[in-house]
């Protein structure tokens, strides 16, 4: 019997605040007119806590530009004075489960007036390895103490700062955007008159999700021949690369290498063409490239130009999209006449990155032909000769955003979505307004994600969601996009967009019954989007069985447990059986009585006629009547046919049917009585 599902999530990363590390009360003594650092080392968070200062009974007023609070926790007070002496108190907030500790210890920050000269000395310098992930932001925290107050500066080894996308507050050195290019190691030196000191070095390492450089190619081989399939990944760190064919994992075998550069398979079969794929993975996310091999007969005598291949992209508009309706000789299909195709509307544009954005659009009302799926297109309209490109994934019709990666930074380009219909039709939705891809966005991106809370699931093809977000930045954002795939899946991310600020949940649909999916978010802007949130994992309901059938439940009458239904089936077939056996009965005895009275009324007709009437028979010696006889089963076979009644047909058969004779209509007799069973 079908059970429903017993929905269940298991959301990763869930929001929690750990205490403090207990540790004596810290005393840090600095030069007026130095920066003073006030450390405080927050506790485990999710997400990362807010740090917060009270001295004197007093909250730190973060609005006072002198005060910063830094992301390690650290408080730094620009150019201090003997009036910020004082006991402070440092407290975690982690905003999105309102939650507040504050640390045990206490931080005596004395400032004194300066005396005599003194050499620079380090009072904050950053860790010897930090770790960002590409398109972020990075803090290198570095603050000195001397008199005269020293001068700090950053320098990377064998290479330059990036001249656009850093900038320096209070000597901390606070980058970007950070790129690949980004990686090296950094030194922060504090000097004045008296001398120069150098920090250690802090490396840093620029994460990256996997990133294929060079796709897959289709492939038409012969039978017997080689395949070499080459799938060139970058990433940090280095994503592992698995191979699968039509879905199944593909491993080592006497005629298959896989290697770093790729996979070679000999001896190619018929069983070996089809849709091959390289996944290439690390902790940062999943990205895959898909190549279709065709194996021929050798005795096949023509192979395809590959250039004809319709599954190779083109460089214009009159390429995927185009192709999509054409027949596969390459004659253009005839377009329906008369038939409604509704048009994607202008999408809008939203930055992710240095070189990528978003594509986000809408459909209205369709009351035309079903869209089977949407090609995004896109145009460097700084160049004059430029034509328009097309994205190699097919966009399912329920989703309405996509991603675009490999643009150049500083470009301006026009987006445009091709619908292709049902009938194989395509046509193109209006141009977006030019979009300039910032190399220094006008306004800072968020960094901190929403936090999804609650996932449900609605039915056996949707879950909804439901998330808090905390503006901890002070910066703006437009919408949210949500991600998810199947948990069992390598692939890529599907992406949808949930336009405004204000949206705490989403329902997304055109989900597969009974399957777990993996769920994460971001939200953006103009500048770019944010951290993902945690990751929610969560299954859809199953669907009922066909013969499934909703019963209402009878309150203490039954029991639903299998001994319940057993006991119900007894009784019901004692019920029936004992009615038949009552109904068998009642027949039976109709059938004696009547019989009885009949014999009577027979030996009192026979005493009226003197004696002499003799049927089927002749007058014996000793008066007594001889008569034909006859051996039968039959108990009707003295009676006449005319005789009975319908309660006695019903009877004999009833009383045959008991004892087990069945009456065939081609074995009657004469003396047989046939009896309907619409009669009955």
């Amino acid at each position: 019997m079908f059970q429903p599902f017993s929905s269940s999530s298991i959301c990763f990363g869930h929001p929690a605040l750990e205490p403090f590390v207990p540790q004596e009360d810290v005393h840090v003594s600095v030069t007026a007119g130095n920066t003073a650092v006030v450390p405080c080392r927050l506790p485990h968070s999710n997400p990362p806590a807010v740090a917060e200062f009270r001295f004197n009974k007093t909250s730190v007023n973060r609005t006072v530009d002198r005060h910063h609070i830094m992301p390690s926790g650290d408080l730094q007070i620009q150019s201090s004075t003997i009036w910020d002496s004082s006991v402070y108190v440092c407290t975690a907030h982690n905003p999105l489960i309102r939650k507040r500790l504050t640390a045990l210890h206490k931080i005596y920050l004395t400032v004194h007036e300066p005396a005599a000269e003194e050499v620079p000395s380090f009072t904050s310098v950053p860790p010897e390895v930090m770790n960002v992930v590409t398109g972020s932001n990075v803090t290198m925290e570095c603050a000195a103490n001397g008199n005269p107050a020293p001068v700090i500066s950053w320098n990377k080894e064998g290479g330059h700062l990036p001249r656009t996308r850093h900038r320096m507050v209070l000597g901390n050195l606070e980058i970007f955007s950070v790129h690949s290019r980004d990686n090296g190691i950094y030194v922060c030196q504090a000097a004045n008159r008296l001398g120069m000191i150098f920090a250690h070095k802090t490396q840093l390492v620029v994460q990256e999700p996997p990133h294929i450089v060079t796709p897959l190619q289709n492939h038409i081989v012969l039978h017997g021949g080689e395949l070499q399939l080459q799938c060139s990944v970058q990433g940090n760190p280095v994503p592992t690369v698995h191979w699968f064919h039509n879905g199944k994992r593909v491993h080592h075998t006497s005629h298959i290498t896989i290697s770093e550069m790729g996979i070679h398979i000999r001896k190619m079969t018929k069983h070996q063409g089809g849709m091959y794929q390289c996944f290439a993975n690390n902790f940062l996310g999943t990205v895959y490239s898909t190549a279709r091999v065709s194996v021929l007969p050798l005795n096949e005598s023509h192979i395809p130009d590959k250039s004809g291949d319709e599954e190779n992209e083109p460089d214009s508009i009159n390429g995927a999209a185009e192709n999509a309706g054409k027949r596969k000789d390459g004659h253009k299909r005839k377009k329906s006449k008369g038939v409604k195709l509704v048009l994607p509307s202008r999408p809008e544009i939203s930055r992710l990155s240095d070189d990528s954005v978003m594509v986000r659009w809408s459909v209205p009302h369709n009351d035309g032909l079903p869209i089977s799926f949407f090609k995004v297109q896109y145009r460097d309209v700084s160049s004059a000769h430029s034509h328009w490109k097309t994205v190699e994934e097919d966009v399912p019709p329920h989703i309405h955003s996509h991603a675009i990666t490999g643009l150049k930074a500083g470009g301006r380009y026009r987006f445009r979505i091709v619908a292709v219909y049902s009938n194989n039709d395509n046509k193109n939705g209006p141009n977006s307004i030019k979009f300039l891809l910032h190399k220094d966005p006008p306004k800072r991106k968020p960094t901190q994600g929403p936090i999804i809370r609650r996932v449900k699931a609605e039915s056996s093809s949707a879950i909804t969601l439901f998330w808090e977000y905390s503006d901890l930045d002070a910066v703006d954002v437009e919408g949210f996009y949500i991600y998810y795939r199947l948990t069992q899946s390598a692939g890529d991310y599907l992406k949808i967009t949930v336009a405004g600020s204000h949206a705490r949940s989403y329902t997304v649909s055109y989900l597969l019954p009974d399957t777990s999916y993996d769920i994460k978010m971001q939200c953006f802007n103009v500048a770019g989007a944010s951290e993902f949130s945690n990751i929610c994992t969560h299954k859809t309901l199953a669907l009922p069985s066909m013969g499934e059938k909703k019963v209402t439940p009878v309150p203490d009458l039954l029991e639903s447990s299998v001994s319940g239904d057993k006991d119900l089936l007894y009784i019901v077939l004692g019920v029936v059986g004992g009615v038949l056996v009552l109904v068998v009965a009642v027949f039976v005895v109709l059938f004696i009585l009547r019989h009885r009275h009949k014999r009577r009324r027979c030996v009192q007709g026979t005493s009226d006629h003197n004696s002499n009437l003799q049927q089927n028979g002749h007058m014996g010696n000793g008066d007594y009547f001889t008569t034909q006889s006859r051996i039968t089963i039959n108990p009707l076979d003295s009676m006449e046919l005319s005789e009975l009644s319908r309660e006695k047909y019903a009877a004999a058969i009833v009383t045959q049917i008991s004892n087990g004779h069945r009456i065939s209509p081609m074995n009657l007799s004469a003396e047989d009585i046939i009896v309907k069973a619409e009669d009955v």
